[in-house]
This record gives structure tokens, sequence and C-alpha cells, in this order.
């Protein structure tokens, strides 16, 4: 394969231009956003930053037990820089974002070719959504440095067997690293093991399951190394048995309830509606569970985890008391994770960069705004189209599993935010449509495969219907004068 002939100077060459485009994007957006506001989670993961180093512990949001690792690295910037420890973290999240275009270029390199790798690194350097998240407080940036490297090193193993204990031990360490950051993916190591399990399908009978047991054990084996401190430290503090973090019962709170909430959009709406009630409103007939009573969180339980497990207890018996709309609310979900919004243009929408920044310039903040949404409407029909091209068997299961997963714990609760672990995939795929074009690439097709993906196009386009009202709101703030 193309990716395995490839030696070093032929890598730095073909990746150097690109990284080097997005890492100075992304340190003109730094410097541009310096004196961006917090805003939501961003100042729950500031303070449990700054608590856990003036106290010394760390201690949960109430509402969610997250994975110390982002935490962990505030408390050490502002140990280490003071009251600019802040925006050290901002620089790191920049500087970690060079991992993730170096893993989305050689990703398409194995899946496609060189060409699809300069186009995957064009997209990685220019992908506003994700620029957005290299200068925040949110953990997607280093997340992303640690999953997307997981995911190249996991499609190695996959693809042929040099080195493969190696890349699979690697990958399983920086797995386990950005399960510290999110804990979303935890279910997904699981699902690898299996993919890693069939990799030597075609060995002889007795040498078989030896040869399917080891890389997949390895895996399971390395992650469990790492994980394991962090869950008895869980049940010592808390009494009980939790890796790394507990966010289900709120996200069922969110997700399985009559209270629809929807973070990319919730707030700017709120600012629309303050001049007309009916900007920015989502469609009822999938949101509106028919005037159903508001269930509430078991705040009497001063248990995190009890609290966690109660809400989500909640939430599947509010669902099946209304199968109905929980169907018709598992579409809306949908349409909230594929719609064509993201953090970004929320920061320009609620001006949160700060009344000095050049983003909120109506010259500059108009084109981003429209090349922001431009860009995933132009990424997600182009990703879907390159994953049915995808011939090779172990690329289109991984990423066939990667996306599925992804898209399956959307159901629950939805944003934009939640793209980001699909894009180290999506990126690439859509890179790959591109360097052979798109119309040559449908033809390419079987015929099967020709009517999924225009199925999945049109399910696309009624899914940003769905989202449509709140879209233009959002894009609407983002617009004004």
């Amino acid at each position: 394969m193309e990716a395995q002939r490839a030696g070093p100077r032929p890598l730095v060459a073909l990746c150097a231009p690109f990284v080097l485009l997005g890492l100075a994007l992304r340190l003109a957006f730094l410097w541009a956003a310096r004196d961006a506001q917090l805003v939501a989670d961003e100042g729950f993961y500031a303070y449990a930053g700054l608590s856990w180093h003036v106290f010394g512990f760390y201690s949960d949001s109430y509402r969610y037990l997250w994975p110390p690792g982002f935490p962990w690295l505030l408390k050490g910037c502002l140990a280490a820089f003071g009251e600019d420890g802040l925006f050290a973290a901002r620089c790191i999240g920049v500087l970690a974002s060079v991992s993730t275009g170096l893993s989305v270029m050689l990703i398409a390199l194995r899946l496609f070719g060189a060409r699809a790798a300069r186009l995957a690194g064009l997209g990685w350097a220019l992908y506003l959504p994700l620029i957005g998240f290299s200068h925040s407080l949110w953990t997607e940036a280093t997340f992303s440095a640690l999953f997307a490297p997981a995911l190249l090193l996991v499609l190695a193993a996959l693809q042929d067997e040099q080195r493969r204990a190696r890349r699979v031990a690697c990958a399983a360490v920086l797995f386990a690293g950005a399960l510290y950051l999110k804990e979303s993916p935890l279910y997904l190591a699981p699902l690898i093991a299996l993919l890693l399990a069939g990799v030597a399908q075609r060995r002889e009978a007795p040498a078989r399951l030896a040869a399917r047991l080891e890389p997949a054990s390895l895996w399971l084996l390395v992650l469990a190394v790492l994980i394991l401190p962090w869950t008895l430290r869980n049940a010592d503090v808390y009494g009980r048995f939790v890796p790394l973090g507990a966010s289900l019962g709120e996200n069922a709170y969110r997700g399985l309830n009559a209270n629809y909430t929807n973070f990319d959009l919730a707030l700017a709406a709120q600012k629309v509606r303050a001049g007309d009630p009916t900007a920015g409103r989502p469609r009822a007939f999938f949101s509106d569970p028919a005037g159903a009573a508001a269930w509430t969180r078991a705040d009497e339980l001063p248990n995190t985890i009890d609290r966690q497990a109660a809400g989500l207890e909640r939430g599947l018996g509010f669902a099946a008391e209304h199968p109905g709309w929980f169907l018709r609310s598992r579409v809306k979900k949908l349409a909230d994770l594929f719609a064509p919004v993201s953090f970004f243009l929320r920061h320009l929408g609620l001006e949160a960069y700060g009344p000095q920044s050049a983003l909120t310039r109506p010259a500059l903040r108009r084109p981003l705004a429209l090349f922001s949404v431009a860009l995933p409407l132009l990424l997600l029909p182009l990703a879907w189209l390159g994953l049915l091209s995808l011939r090779e068997r172990p690329a289109l299961s991984l990423c066939a599993c990667v996306l599925s997963y992804f898209v399956l714990t959307a159901a629950l609760v939805a944003m934009s935010r939640f793209r980001v672990p699909m894009l180290p995939l999506l990126i690439p795929l859509a890179a790959g449509a591109l360097a052979r074009g798109p119309r040559d690439s449908l033809r390419a097709l079987s015929r099967p495969r020709r009517i999924a993906a225009c199925a999945g196009w049109a399910l696309l386009v009624f899914l940003w219907w769905v989202d449509l009202p709140e879209t233009l709101a959002l894009f609407s703030l983002a617009w004004k004068p």
C-alpha cells in the first residue's frame, strides 16, 4: 500500500505544508479570540481546574462526573502560569491540533492515496467548526489529538501485520488518554477489539484462534491497566465502580424528557426570541411530547453516581410511556447531530469573542459565518460517498463501526459538538471522494451502493430541513450588522 511504501521524507514533504497552514490559521484565531468569554461548560471546566489547584482534590460538577484529564490539564496550567493559565491551555489546544491534522492526512493516505491526503490536509486546515474548538476551553482539541492517531494506528494494525502488536499497544495508550478527556468512546473499545480479533481470518486453522485473540486481548489489556487506577479512585470516593466518568443520567435528562434542549441553538434562540416569539422554534412534531410533564432530576440523592443512575432510569421510563414521541424525537436528535451549525457559529452569534476581537467585525464575521455553515453541507454528503467507495474490508469495517457508534450515541442527546470524534474519518472520506471526483466516484459504485448513496443524501436533506428553523435563527444572529 502507498502508505506503507512511503518513507519519512516523502511523508514530511506531503504533510508539512498543510500542517503549517492549519497551525498558522489556528494561531491567528487564537490571537483574535484571546479575550473570548467562557460559555456554558467552559466555565465548569475552568472552575474544576481552579478548585483542584486551590483545594488539592478533584470534585465532580454535581450534574456530571467528568473524567479528570482536562481539569488536570487546567490545574497544571494555572499552577504554572497563574492568571494566564487559561490562555496557556488554549495554546496547548492549538498545538495539540497538529496531531489531529497529521492523523487525518495519514488516514486519507492509507484509504485513498496521496492526492486524497493533500485534500484531507487542506480540509482539516480550513475546517472552521474544528478550528473553533482549538482556541476554546472545551475538551475537543486535546481529545482529538489523542483519538485521531489512535484510529490511525488501529487502521494500520487492521491493514497489515507489520509491527501489529506495537501499533495496537500504542493505539490503546492513546485511546485511554482520550478517554481520560471524554468518556464517550468507552463502549467503542470492545467493538474495536472485535475488529482486531478478525484480522487473522486467512491464517491456517491451528494458528487462527491465537492470532485473532492476540491483538484484541493486547488492546483490552492495555486499556484496562490504564483505566483501572481512576476506576478504583471513583470506588474509593463514591463507593461505586465507575470507569472514568458518569454522565448518562444528565444526558437522559436532556434527551429523554419533555424539555427539548440543543445547546448549539438554545442560547442563541433565546436572544432571537427576545425580538420575535416564533424565531428559532423547533418543529413541534419532532420535539413536543404532546403536553406530557417533564420529569425532574433525582436531586434528593447525595451520591453523584446514584443520581446519574436514577436519571437514566427515569429517562427510560419516560420514553417507554411515550413511544411515539420517542421515535419522533430520535429523528430530531439525528437532525441536531448533522445540522450545518457549530459552536464556532454560536460564538459568533452570541458575540462571545469580545468587542475588541476582529472576529466581531461584520466584514469578517459574515464571511466566516457563511463559510462555517457551507463546510458541513459539503463535508457530510462527500464523506458518505467516500464511505461507500471503500473496497478494502478492514478499512470499511473500522469506518462504519466508528461512525455508527457515534451516530447511535447521539440518538440520546445530540449537538454539532458530537460530530467532532467523527471528523478524523469524515474528512479523509470526503477527501477520497473529491480526489477521484464525485461524479466518477458515484459511477464507480455498484448499483446497490449508488442507491444507498442517493438514499443517504435524501436523508441528509430531510434532517437539514428538520433543523432549518433553528439553523436560520442562529445564522441570523451571526449575520446581523
